[in-house]
């Protein structure tokens, strides 16, 4: 199966499970505090040789469709574009030396856990900061703004790799 349409089934699932299940989900008293949001992991898992306006754009339209969903009016598409943003930083941040073979897809299994939780981390933190900021709007709620940008992020990362594990073969 072409990378592409891996890609494009990865997202249809991943989507499903935002809308259907995670969107479902009550934290009780914490639903203030815990909205994950792990569309984000079809970013996560894109080749590293997606860089440049070929990713962005993918961030863009993965965010528009989410804000559709959500009735967000761009919120998630903002979050998306400063993911797709980052992303290539980041990469080089945990890379080897050598750099990333231009196939290789940083996913759970092909990356060691810790440089794993670093890039999933950061790139989830900076989609809920960059959410949530701009949900608020307010600047007197950026200590509200960063415990739900950190608790979501701890969320998603757990439900992201469970979604990974579940769905990618180990390379």
């Amino acid at each position: 199966m072409s990378n592409s349409i891996q890609h494009i089934i990865h997202f249809i699932g991943l989507l499903l499970v935002q809308v259907l299940v995670i969107d479902q989900v009550s934290f009780g008293s914490l639903n203030t505090y815990i909205a994950p949001i792990i569309l984000g992991t079809s970013i996560l898992i894109l080749p590293v040789s997606w860089r440049g306006p070929r990713l962005l754009l993918v961030g863009f339209i993965i965010g528009i469709i989410l804000d559709a969903f959500h009735n967000t009016l761009g919120i998630n598409a903002s979050a998306m574009l400063v993911t797709s943003f980052l992303r290539p930083y980041i990469l080089r941040l945990i890379s080897p030396r050598e750099g990333f073979e231009s196939f290789f897809i940083p996913n759970i299994t092909a990356l060691p856990l810790g440089q794993y939780l670093i890039y999933s981390s950061l790139l989830f933190l900076s989609f809920h900061l960059t959410y949530f900021a701009f949900e608020s709007l307010n600047y007197q709620a950026t200590l509200i703004v960063f415990i739900k940008a950190l608790s979501s992020s701890i969320v998603a990362i757990i439900l992201s790799a469970l979604y990974q594990y579940l769905t990618i073969k180990k390379q």
